[in-house]
């Protein structure tokens, strides 16, 4: 039996509303498929991901009218000076992200200290000295003390932006340490050979293509490599030395010699000054800055959560695929890298 009803203009206008609303839900889920093939998420945002960095309250003091602020900052992930994440290779810059929370802090009289959540393998050797350099000229320019709070990771380069603060603290499980330089080098040429593949070049001088994946080192290529580590290791071992002057002298040969170790085990060799948790991390904040009472914010982009003291401190998740037990971790970004190297303050 067929029955015949009467559409509203207004129940048509819901109609054609959902039409598209379907439409656009089919193209989101047809993206998605697409980037099931490779290293790239989508993220569907009602917020403004892009606007600045602000505070955002995440503990209460339970006392009433205070004003004073205990400023958490997030430093997280791979260290560089270049945007990390996003769709499509989009991102924030760690660096950036720093420089323009310090910037807010020091307009911000209400806060009275400043805890770095760290949780970072390290990252560049530039990024780490400039990271390092900006926390150094807040302090100067503030007088805020800077507790440096370390959570799973505080690695190589994230030790050494560590080392910028009045105070260093960690979990007893916490790996940090790994002091020292990595370049990681590929080389092709063999390969090349066997498929009987060439790759001409042609240079101006004969160290103009020194850690070319698609030719041997020479012994004077490998020697001007080993010249840079060298000298960015002598810059991270001088920065260590001297913010931790309790270190005995027999001690440092170990310590420095690229090994990664736990909080316990950098505390008990002075690596470190002391042992606990972010909430140790605060109550000691409060204390160098000699209030009794305080509220928490941390500072960060409308797209982030901020439920608690602990939101977004863990480690951006691991990307690539894993075939026969092997992570292939391996973004477009990463494979620009194998043929561009760097120089890493990081424990891989």
């Amino acid at each position: 039996m067929l029955q015949i009803y009467k559409i509203s203009g207004h129940a048509k206008h819901l109609i054609l509303r959902t039409g598209r609303f379907l439409v656009a839900g089919g193209v989101c889920f047809s993206l998605l498929v697409l980037a099931g093939c490779s290293d790239r998420t989508i993220q569907i945002s009602l917020v403004p991901t892009h606007g600045g960095i602000h505070p955002r309250m995440v503990k209460k003091s339970s006392h009433w009218f205070v004003s004073n602020r205990i400023a958490i900052v997030n430093i997280s992930g791979m260290l560089m000076d270049g945007s990390v994440g996003g769709l499509f290779g989009g991102g924030h810059n760690p660096v950036s992200d720093l420089q323009q929370t310090l910037t807010n802090i020091e307009h911000d009289p209400r806060v009275k200290a400043v805890v770095l959540r760290m949780n970072t393998p390290g990252g560049t050797v530039t990024s780490s000295a400039m990271m390092y350099h900006e926390i150094l000229a807040f302090r100067r320019k503030t007088h805020l003390p800077v507790i440096a709070s370390m959570m799973d990771v505080c690695a190589s380069g994230g030790y050494y932006v560590s080392c910028a603060a009045d105070y260093q603290m960690a979990y007893p499980t916490t790996i940090t340490g790994s002091i020292g330089v990595i370049v990681q080098l590929f080389n092709f040429h063999r390969t090349l050979r066997y498929l009987g593949v060439q790759a001409p070049v042609f240079v101006s001088g004969p160290n103009k293509d020194t850690a070319s994946p698609f030719h041997a080192m020479t012994p004077e290529n490998k020697k001007i490599i080993q010249g840079f580590v060298t000298q960015f290791y002598a810059r991270f071992l001088n920065i260590v030395k001297k913010s931790h002057l309790e270190v005995s002298a027999r001690n440092w040969p170990k310590l420095t010699d690229g090994r990664p170790v736990t909080g316990e085990d950098a505390f008990h060799d002075h690596l470190i000054n002391g042992l606990g948790g972010l909430e140790s991390a605060l109550k000691l904040a409060k204390k160098m800055a000699h209030i009794r009472h305080a509220n928490v914010v941390i500072y960060k982009r409308y797209s982030q959560s901020s439920g608690s003291i602990y939101a977004r401190s863990n480690m951006p998740a691991p990307r690539g695929q894993q075939v026969n037990l092997i992570n292939l971790n391996l973004s477009g970004a990463d494979m620009s890298s194998l043929l561009h190297p760097n120089f890493f303050y990081m424990w891989q």
